[in-house]
């Protein structure tokens, strides 16, 4: 698996950035308030010590925010609530995610020459 970090708008849950060294199309979409879905990912980088992973960031204007997140039937759900209600995130929230690795790369054989 190869490791991921996408932006999400807290506004409409649109993509906004999307950094990979992996093989597959990510996309996100806001489904409800405070909640956006994440398709195309193998779910979130696990936190130390099973790996390196780092979760997820806010920025500072929702830093208040809870943020918990579930992966489930190909699906990474991130759900924000602030005081306990639903909330929209007003800028963007980064997640670190996992992702299929690139399809290796045949190398096509030189043809033979003629003799």
């Amino acid at each position: 698996m190869a490791r991921a970090a996408i932006n999400v708008l807290g506004a409409t849950g649109a993509t906004y950035d999307f950094v990979t060294q992996g093989d597959t199309a990510v996309t996100s979409s806001r489904e409800s308030k405070g909640v956006y879905k994440i398709l195309g990912c193998l779910g979130m980088v696990p936190f130390p010590p099973i790996d390196d992973g780092w979760g997820y960031t806010v920025n500072q204007i929702d830093n208040r925010a809870e943020v918990e997140t579930d992966f489930a039937d190909g699906v990474l759900t991130v759900t924000v609530s602030k005081d306990g209600q639903p909330y929209d995130l007003k800028h963007m929230i980064t997640l670190h995610i996992l992702v299929p690795d690139p399809a290796p790369e045949e190398i096509p054989e030189e043809p033979q020459a003629e003799v």
